[in-house]
């Protein structure tokens, strides 16, 4: 495999980052939401949100796209200084199937907080995650997360799923 490369997303990478986000959700998500959402709706939905956001980026918020073998194979997008307690926030994380376990999240999370430590007032992180995505759940206890809280929030497709936040007091510990 040639050498992950990462960068600033740009407004050329929406669909491919859109059709990235769904295909995940679609394959990890299931029974989590809805499959109406997942099979209907998942896909113009992610299309909009990825094309807003980078068309007109909030000033706060850091995409990175990783790029293996001239493909989009992840992204994080962070919103620094999202809450007063927690810090930045990693809204998305996101690795193409094929590329999993190949250290490209590890990369991504790692960049988000080698940001966060130049561009933020907080050198602490956050993330929500399913409960029941305990594939991602260990990925993140590796990299030092520690489960906050398990809450109730509302999903994309409106339905309501146990929710954990996963913190990082210390991102310094990420970069070194």
């Amino acid at each position: 495999m040639s050498p992950i490369q990462l960068r600033s997303a740009q407004f050329s990478d929406y669909e491919p980052i859109a059709r990235l986000h769904a295909d995940n959700w679609k394959k990890n998500y299931r029974g989590m939401m809805s499959d109406d959402y997942l099979d209907h709706k998942v896909d113009t939905d992610r299309l909009l949100v990825w094309h807003d956001r980078l068309k007109d980026p909030n000033v706060k918020q850091i995409v990175t796209v990783a790029f293996a073998e001239g493909k989009l194979a992840g992204f994080c997008c962070t919103l620094l200084d999202d809450d007063p307690i927690f810090g930045s926030l990693i809204d998305n994380l996101h690795v193409c199937s094929s590329m999993q376990k190949s250290g490209i999240g590890k990369l991504l999370v790692k960049d988000a907080a080698a940001n966060i430590l130049a561009k933020s007032s907080s050198g602490s992180m956050y993330l929500w995650v399913y409960e029941a995505n305990t594939n991602a759940r260990a990925a993140y206890e590796r990299l030092g997360g520690k489960n906050h809280e398990t809450v109730l929030k509302e999903s994309s497709d409106g339905s309501r799923a146990r929710t954990c936040r996963y913190v990082w007091e210390d991102v310094q510990l990420l970069v070194q």
